[in-house]
C-alpha cells in the first residue's frame, strides 16, 4: 500500500505539471523556445496581428464591421473574417496543406476555384499555422544572430487588396555555460551519498526540495502566462493549480512521516519540468512571460534539483532500509 500510495502521489503530482499544449493542431506540444522568431512591422487600420509560437502561427482579429480575407499559399481565399464570424475555405490548397498532416491538394485546384466557406467561428479573431513566416527559415543556413529578411501575407480588405508584414530573426544557441548546475550537481551528489550524519542530510534534503520545487513552479507559471496570443481562462486555471500543487506538496515536505513521499513527487515534477524545457538551453529565443535569463535558471535548477532530490531520496531509502534489517539481525533476543 505505502508503494502504491507513493506511485499515484507521483503520477498525480507529475500530471498537475505537464507542459501546456499548443491550439494551433491537436497534439502539437507548444515549444518552449525556438532558434528564430517572426515580428510583425505593419498591419492594416483596424486589424490585430499578432505571431504565436515564435514563427509557427499567425493570429488576426478584425473589427467585426470588415470583411477580411486571407489569402492562402497559392493566393487563394483561405479565411474570411467578416460580422458573421470566422470561414474558412475547404477548396484552398492551403486548407489541406495546413493540416497537422498535410495532404494533397485536390487536383485541378486553382485560385480561381469558387471558394467553399465553412464557419468556424462565431467571433472574430482566429489563429491558424502559418508557413510564410518561417519560409525564409528553411532556406537559410544563418550563423550568430542574424536578419533574415521580410515575410507578406497578403489579404483584402472590403474589397481592397493590402497586407501584414514584418520580419524574420535568428538567435545563436545559448552558452554552455547554461549547464552548469548539471556539472555541479553530478559533482555533489556523491559526496550527498556518503553523508551518514542526520542532521546534514535533512539540511541537505531541505534545501535540494526547495530549490527544486521554487524552480518547477516558476518555470511552469513563466509558461502558462505566456499568452498565444494572450493568457486563456485555461491557462489561468493551470496556474492556480499549480500554485495548489506547489503549495500542498510544500506542506507535505513538512511533515516528517510524508517527507519521502513528498521529496520524490517534488523530485519527480522538477526532473519532468527541466525536460519539458530543455529546449530553453539549447535555441536562442524563450517563449515564456518570464525573461529568457529567469526561464532559463529556472529550467536548468529545476532539472538538476530534481534529479539530486531524487537521488537523494531513493539512496537515503535504500541506506535506511538496509540499517533498520541489520539492527533488527544484530538485536538480541527479549528478555535475553
Amino acid at each position: 500500500m505505502r508503494r502504491l500510495g507513493l506511485a499515484l502521489g507521483l503520477a498525480l503530482a507529475a500530471a498537475a505539471l505537464l507542459p501546456g499544449r499548443a491550439s494551433a493542431h491537436a497534439g502539437r506540444i507548444a515549444p518552449a523556445a525556438t532558434s528564430f522568431l517572426a515580428r510583425i512591422a505593419s498591419a492594416p487600420a483596424r486589424i490585430e496581428a499578432k505571431v504565436v509560437d515564435g514563427d509557427q502561427r499567425l493570429w488576426l482579429r478584425a473589427a467585426p464591421s470588415l470583411t477580411v480575407v486571407v489569402l492562402g499559399l497559392r493566393n487563394e481565399p483561405y479565411l474570411r473574417f467578416s460580422p458573421a464570424g470566422v470561414e474558412v475555405n475547404t477548396r484552398a490548397a492551403t486548407w489541406y496543406l495546413d493540416r497537422a498532416r498535410p495532404q494533397a491538394p485536390p487536383a485541378g485546384s486553382t485560385p480561381a476555384t469558387p471558394p467553399a466557406w465553412k464557419r468556424i467561428s462565431s467571433g472574430h479573431s482566429a489563429s491558424w499555422h502559418e508557413d510564410r513566416l518561417h519560409a525564409l527559415a528553411l532556406a537559410a543556413h544563418p550563423s550568430g544572430n542574424a536578419y533574415l529578411g521580410r515575410w507578406v501575407v497578403p489579404l483584402v480588405v472590403d474589397g481592397r487588396r493590402t497586407q501584414i508584414a514584418g520580419g524574420l530573426w535568428h538567435a545563436e544557441r545559448p552558452s554552455l555555460l547554461w549547464l552548469w548546475p548539471l556539472v555541479l550537481v553530478a559533482a555533489l551528489v556523491p559526496a550527498l551519498l556518503r553523508l551518514r550524519e542526520g542532521r546534514l542530510e535533512a539540511q541537505a534534503g531541505w534545501a535540494l526540495a526547495g530549490l527544486a520545487l521554487a524552480s518547477a513552479t516558476a518555470a511552469r507559471l513563466g509558461r502558462e502566462l505566456y499568452g498565444r496570443p494572450a493568457v486563456s481562462t485555461g491557462q489561468v486555471a493551470l496556474v492556480a493549480l499549480t500554485c495548489a500543487v506547489a503549495l500542498g506538496l510544500a506542506l507535505l515536505y513538512l511533515r516528517r512521516d510524508w517527507r519521502v513521499l513528498a521529496g520524490g513527487a517534488i523530485g519527480v515534477v522538477a526532473l519532468y519540468q527541466g525536460i519539458a524545457l530543455w529546449g530553453t538551453l539549447r535555441n536562442g529565443f524563450v517563449l515564456a512571460a518570464l525573461p529568457d535569463w529567469a526561464e532559463r535558471t529556472a529550467a536548468v535548477v529545476s532539472l538538476a534539483g530534481g534529479a539530486a532530490l531524487l537521488v537523494a531520496v531513493l539512496a537515503g531509502g535504500v541506506v535506511h532500509e538496509r540499517e533498520e534489517r541489520a539492527a533488527t539481525r544484530i538485536a538480541p533476543p527479549a528478555g535475553g
